[in-house]
């Protein structure tokens, strides 16, 4: 077969479109925080937060993990409570993000308060999370055009949180992160 030949057997037709090869499965929700570089929503129902206790290890692997609430003292400051929430971007990707639980006794933390305000924000809007280290908080930057509304899993909450945080659950005191702590490994 001459170039030619081949090269006209290449060229798509004016009117082509791509075929639909499939169902699109869900993709499987990551933990984290808001998107700094795509726009998120916050589901606001509130069948899609949940109270937990997480522990991550900052000096490790960086890996976040449910705890129960009676390991939790084994951890110590490692561990915290959080709101776990059901965001999406625009892209479609759901991910559980941790709201923080502001202390009322405690000094303020603008990292904690502007990073709320930004899910509260993500409500209604779609946003994005910036960090401004000169300021010591967030920057929340709204959708200026219109990006739809969201897609939501349709998974339960319970549901998400599992698959989420698979292999990421501390229920023993035999964990390997808190015989890490302990000395024990």
């Amino acid at each position: 077969m001459n170039t030619e030949n081949l090269l006209e057997l290449l060229r798509l037709p004016d009117n082509f479109n791509t075929p639909n090869s499939g169902v699109k499965q869900p993709l499987t929700e990551t933990y984290g925080k808001l998107n700094r570089h795509r726009s998120s929503r916050g589901h606001p129902d509130a069948n899609f937060k949940s109270k937990v206790l997480i522990a991550t290890d900052k000096e490790g692997d960086r890996e976040s993990y449910l705890v129960t609430p009676r390991l939790g003292s084994l951890l110590g400051s490692m561990a915290a409570p959080k709101i776990l929430r059901l965001a999406v971007d625009n892209a479609g990707a759901p991910r559980l993000i941790a709201e923080p639980i502001l202390d009322p006794n405690g000094r303020p933390n603008l990292w904690n308060s502007s990073y709320l305000n930004a899910i509260q924000m993500g409500e209604t809007s779609w946003v994005r999370v910036e960090s401004n280290m000169e300021a010591g908080q967030y920057q929340v930057i709204v959708a200026q055009g219109d990006l739809g509304q969201p897609v939501w899993p349709t998974q339960s909450m319970d549901q998400l949180i599992l698959q989420c945080f698979e292999g990421r659950i501390i229920q023993s005191a035999d964990h390997p992160l808190i015989r890490q702590l302990e000395g024990r490994a």
